[in-house]
């Protein structure tokens, strides 16, 4: 496994967010069970120097379809893939990389590595936006909570949905996904927040019913086991609490409580967040359901 990409962990000061860059290699011992995953799991993807990387296809709709295979993909950042996982992304045909991670991450880690013919799309959205500080009783909740980690995650959550910024650029992969010009890949930097959140968006979208929208948000966690174990062991050699930096390595359903619950703050309802928030207007979602659903 190549050495891991530097990876935001938040944390509160007295009314404000501070975000802090730390970068630690992965043990060698992790690649095996890692592999082992990819190999067992049915919409695991195998990309040498990548981890999360999933289709989110085979799930079942409301209505009795299913997601199709092969044409929406999730990962975590791509800025690590190596010749091999360059061509084994070649072979799921991709028309387009959209790339959600800030212009900092991506700065620090380095851009998208892929195959020739794939169009890197660059999508930035700020986990934790300027949005944020203009949700008063949210922030101070958050800064007030025992779980402090939690809770500005959660706020994180909220913030994807409140900041105009953070939907244009979900409603600009939906309408790209939508557009059936090909195979579409998105990404994060580890693929379980914006892309979770993105991904929680699409399936809902499609009918895929709430279980089966938590349960592949939630995947997230057994994706990246290996690779957390490793961080937080080598964090706790250096004195740092690990339960100070799990919520930020993790996913909870928790945290998707909270996008699902601003958007009945700010929409009232699903449909309304869809068209009014995101703007994607009936034809785009018929058309998402066409391409998708089978």
């Amino acid at each position: 496994m190549t050495p891991r990409t530097p990876r935001l962990v938040s944390a509160a000061l007295a009314g404000a967010v501070a975000l802090a860059p730390f970068t630690l290699p992965a043990p060698a011992s992790a690649a095996p069970a890692a592999a082992a995953r990819t190999a067992s799991a049915v919409r695991d993807v195998a990309v040498d120097g990548a981890v999360n990387v999933r289709d989110i296809g085979g799930y079942a709709s409301k209505d009795g379809r299913h997601v199709r295979y092969g044409l929406v993909y999730r990962s975590a950042s791509l800025s690590k893939v190596t010749a091999t996982g360059v061509a084994q992304l070649q072979r799921l045909g991709l028309t387009a990389s959209i790339d959600f991670r800030s212009q900092l991450e991506v700065g620090m880690s380095g851009a998208d590595k892929l195959p020739a013919g794939v169009t890197p799309v660059a999508a930035n959205i700020n986990a934790f936006s300027p949005t944020l500080l203009t949700m008063v009783p949210d922030l101070l909740k958050a800064i007030l909570a025992q779980d402090k980690p939690g809770e500005f995650m959660a706020l994180s959550y909220r913030g994807f949905v409140h900041d105009p910024d953070s939907r244009k650029q979900f409603a600009a992969a939906l309408t790209r996904i939508a557009s059936g010009k090909g195979p579409v890949l998105y990404h994060c930097t580890e693929g379980k927040d914006r892309t979770g959140v993105m991904t929680a968006i699409l399936l809902t979208i499609l009918g895929v019913p709430k279980d089966q929208v938590y349960s592949d948000y939630l995947r997230s966690n057994q994706e990246l086991a290996d690779q957390n174990a490793a961080e937080l062991a080598e964090l706790q050699k250096l004195g740092i609490d690990p339960a100070l930096v799990e919520p930020f390595l993790t996913v909870r359903a928790s945290y998707l409580d909270t996008a699902f619950d601003q958007i009945k703050r700010d929409y009232g309802t699903f449909g309304a967040f869809v068209a009014k928030g995101l703007g994607i207007d009936a034809a785009t979602q018929a058309a998402l359901r066409k391409q998708l659903l089978k």
